[in-house]
């Protein structure tokens, strides 16, 4: 009888069609989210010995890397083969101080204008 079940486990087992599925690339292993701001992975032989910025850790050969320059990716490696072109982020034009219209109430107050007190 304990046979036949340990069959019937085997048998269910292969019918489910458990498989282990491997990554192909380092970049299969980097999230959807993470690929969206400009990061990826590439295989970076070094990192289980060296480490650095980027490495997976372990005994992982993979390496995160910058695909294109957010502030999510900015401190990451290039990607090996792309192009990193500098983010261009608007700056506001300055503008201009008002002046004080009061005058100081003493003359070694480091304040243009009075200030009151609580």
């Amino acid at each position: 009888m304990r046979v036949l079940q340990i069959a019937g486990l085997a048998l269910l087992w292969v019918w489910t069609g458990v498989q282990v599925v491997t990554a192909a690339s380092c970049s299969d292993l980097v999230s959807s989210g993470d690929k969206a701001v400009g990061i990826s992975a590439v295989d970076s032989p070094a990192c289980p010995s060296a480490g650095g910025v980027g490495c997976f850790g372990g005994d992982s050969t993979c390496r995160f890397c910058m695909e294109f320059n957010t502030t999510n990716s900015a401190h990451l490696l290039p990607c090996s083969g792309t192009t990193v072109t500098p983010t261009v982020v608007p700056t506001p034009a300055p503008t201009a101080a008002s002046t004080a219209s009061s005058t100081p109430t003493s003359a070694d107050d480091d304040c243009s204008e009075g200030l009151p007190v609580a």
